[in-house]
């Protein structure tokens, strides 16, 4: 599997869409992949609901050279397609982690990482 937090968002999407979310039971809506290139490892780590109710994952991707990237995504919530995705590379090809992604009271997505082997 490639992008492990997008089975998470296909169970949120259900479960916020249920109308009892104690007894909702999980149903698959869409599933999606993703492949950063060359069959490298990819995951998702985080989920968050956008303010317009689409879903964003956000993880780490791996290209062909230059190790992992912090790296987002925002799907659409009724198929899954792509609205759009952030990759942020390594300094020096270090790798780049996410540690969080939040919403401010505007609307706007704010991302956390950290570098990987950075030292100094």
């Amino acid at each position: 599997m490639k992008i492990r937090g997008l089975m998470l968002a296909l169970l949120a999407v259900t479960m916020v869409t249920s109308a009892g979310l104690a007894a909702a039971e999980a149903t698959e809506m869409w599933s999606q992949q993703h492949d950063g290139g060359g069959n490298f490892l990819d995951s998702g780590t985080l989920l968050s609901l956008a303010p317009d109710g689409n879903i964003v994952v956000g993880g780490e991707s791996s290209e062909v050279s230059g190790g992992a990237d912090l790296y987002v995504r925002k799907l659409d919530k009724t198929n899954g397609h792509q609205l759009w995705d952030f990759r942020f590379d390594g300094v020096d090809d270090k790798d780049v982690a996410i540690s969080e992604i939040t919403w401010d009271t505007v609307g706007q997505l704010l991302v956390a990482g950290f570098i990987r082997g950075c030292i100094g």
